[in-house]
């Protein structure tokens, strides 16, 4: 059995300088790094993958985005009125890897440039990053008139006894629609399934 030293606390213990505290002054006459969200903001790269978006009307319910997904993080939704389900993603799982528009058949699923999670909405904001994509179009639309890359919703809000979810976007218009409820959920993973055992 080899044998551990410790170095004795007087070797270990750091001198007193007079110079170190103030080396952070030279910081103060240097341009920051930080940017004031929202107020100001960084152009993303062209192929910077931000957001989802779900063109509705390509969209034919296959389920392939929820299959492949590693982070189990998207589930697909019946919504009222349309007659295949569309995905919801849960962004606090969702590690943007677009593995689920590569696999979309149709192209429906997309990435969009917009990036930064914040609302000025304060009251339950992590279930606001729970939700079904809206169009591109929408959203180019709103990233034109801002001049921002922040996220499209200003609120949510979901009733839950008539299961009607309503979404406040940031240009004033509020979609409305209603969950059937929930089908269609990817296969449970060998580890999951062992876990329950």
């Amino acid at each position: 059995m080899t044998e551990v030293k410790v170095a004795p606390e007087e070797k270990v213990r750091k001198k007193p300088s007079f110079v170190k505290p103030w080396l952070g002054l030279k910081y103060l006459f240097k341009r920051p790094v930080t940017i004031k969200i929202p107020d100001e903001k960084i152009d993303p790269a062209p192929k910077y993958r931000g957001f989802h978006t779900l063109d509705w009307k390509k969209c034919v319910g296959c389920n392939f985005c929820g299959q492949i997904c590693p982070a189990r993080a998207i589930e697909m939704t019946w919504i009222e009125g349309e007659k295949r389900p569309h995905p919801k993603i849960d962004y606090g799982r969702c590690t943007f890897c677009q593995f689920c528009v590569d696999v979309c058949p149709t192209g429906a699923l997309s990435f969009i440039e917009s990036y930064i999670l914040t609302t000025t909405w304060r009251e339950e904001e992590l279930e606001l990053y729970d939700w079904v994509p809206i169009p591109p179009d929408k959203f180019r639309e709103m990233q034109e008139k801002f001049g921002d890359y922040r996220f499209p919703l200003e609120k949510m809000e979901f009733n839950r006894e008539t299961k009607e979810v309503t979404y406040y976007l940031r240009d004033g218009e509020v979609m409305k629609f209603k969950i059937l409820g929930y089908g269609i959920k990817p296969p449970k993973s060998p580890a999951e399934k062992a876990y329950e055992k």
